[in-house]
């Protein structure tokens, strides 16, 4: 569908054909993104990964994130950090509903991805008051940075977006942030001015202290700065925290109004686990077929981006026997496509048994219908991080607890309204009544 949003031309992109090319056929033509206020401003001027043009630029800081963070091999390393928060989380619901009250799983979710996305990001630097620090300040910048400014759609009235107030907000959350990353900064350099021994230390060098030292040795073909590691910061911090535990409160709203499927899921995960200890639970996720399909199933009805992030047509091309032209901002509906009834039989029901078989994966099907993490190189870096931190989540709750709707409330009652800004998470956060199932282990 092409329209004009302002004075912008677009086209939004809902079938999976049309998606196949944009994404895969024709993804270097589409590979780069739109000039936004927000990525101008609270993004230090797009040097983050998520809207960096397409180039070299881009190219290495997706190499230095995968190599420091979200490649598999180094999140195989952290998972001490999943397996430590994770059981910070089974203490805490524990905690808050004992007596019967209801458990602010939102919240607590939000915590423990907070929790292992900063010790991933800044290692043992990240302790509460950190968290405390930082986490306001990011959701404020998540909050402003949602939808299009007036200058996004009409860049001949960028005045407007100063007479509102918007650039002054936008920049104060930008000083805002400088404290924090700056602050930070100067513990990780003194630090490792102290020890010097941890750029020695694989096991122990969190991304920060990488990027200071990768930035350091001055080796790269494309030199990274201050105010680029403070733009990788930003999106660590962002897309590792609010996208996960959004994810989980999902699926758990998911299979509290689905309780066949939650018993099958407790069912198949507590065989899988009794009898292990905690530090062995990790090891025994390929085990869970059937949760596996719930958080599939979870994620299809629920992605968190329902509109992947703009993308940028660098060269004119055509697209579905249409013309795209040169500078169109092209947007992906990722929300449509996963609830079409042409590709998914009962599409607003969960089922997740339709993923019986794995022929669809989270980089998208053959006709890319599913698209939790995007697709083609400008897909999420973070999808093998983000989904070794789900799994842990869900399988710990659904063993350790079992799950009621408080106030009597039936399955069909419980709300599922979503507010859409940067990401879709709900309006009102979950709560839950949570009984142990068993006396929790000491090791817990």
């Amino acid at each position: 569908m092409s329209l004009r949003l302002g004075q912008i031309n677009a086209v939004v992109i809902s079938s999976p054909a049309a998606a196949q090319e944009v994404l895969r056929d024709k993804d270097l033509t589409f590979a780069s993104r739109p000039n936004l206020l927000t990525a101008e401003i609270i993004l230090y001027g797009s040097m983050d990964i998520a809207f960096a043009p397409y180039g070299a630029y881009w190219r290495t800081l997706r190499k230095l994130c995968m190599m420091e963070l979200l490649g598999a091999h180094k999140v195989r390393q952290l998972a001490s950090v999943r397996d430590g928060e994770t059981r910070s989380l089974v203490r805490k619901v524990d905690a808050a509903g004992r007596g019967g009250q209801p458990v602010n799983l939102g919240s607590l979710l939000c915590s423990c991805s907070i929790g292992i996305t900063g010790k991933a990001t800044f290692g043992q630097l990240c302790g509460t008051e950190l968290q405390e620090q930082y986490m306001p300040v990011i959701e404020v910048a998540v909050k402003e940075g949602a939808g299009f400014s007036a200058r996004d759609l009409f860049p001949s009235l960028w005045f407007v977006d100063v007479a509102t107030g918007l650039t002054r907000r936008r920049w104060r959350t930008r000083r805002q942030l400088d404290a924090i990353f700056d602050k930070m900064i100067g513990e990780c350099e003194a630090q490792r001015a102290a020890t010097k021994t941890i750029g020695d230390d694989e096991e122990e060098e969190h991304l920060l202290s990488a990027l200071l030292r990768i930035k350091d040795e001055g080796k790269l073909e494309v030199p990274i700065s201050m105010t680029s590691i403070k733009a990788i910061l930003f999106d660590m911090l962002t897309g590792g925290t609010e996208t996960t535990s959004s994810a989980a409160e999902w699926i758990m709203s998911e299979l509290m109004r689905n309780p066949e499927a939650l018993a099958k899921a407790q069912a198949e995960v507590r065989q899988a686990l009794d009898g292990k200890s905690p530090q062995e639970h990790e090891g025994l996720m390929d085990k869970l077929r059937y949760t596996r399909m719930v958080i599939k199933e979870g994620l299809r009805l629920n992605p968190m981006l329902p509109l992947l992030l703009p993308r940028l047509c660098r060269e004119t091309c055509n697209v579905g026997g249409f013309e795209v032209a040169k500078g169109t901002t092209v947007i992906v509906n990722a929300w449509a496509m996963a609830r079409s009834p042409e590709h998914w039989p009962d599409a607003e029901e969960f089922r997740p048994e339709r993923f019986d078989g794995g022929a669809v994966d989270f980089k998208g099907g053959l006709q890319l219908e599913y698209l939790p993490f995007g697709s083609g190189r400008r897909m999420c870096p973070g999808d093998t991080f983000g989904l070794a931190v789900l799994e842990l989540i869900m399988a710990r709750l659904i063993y350790y607890f079992d799950w009621s709707l408080p106030d009597g409330m039936r399955p069909d009652e419980l709300d599922m309204d979503m507010i859409v800004g940067t990401t879709a998470r709900r309006k009102n956060q979950l709560r839950l009544l949570a009984s142990p199932c068993k006396e929790l282990p000491v090791e817990i």
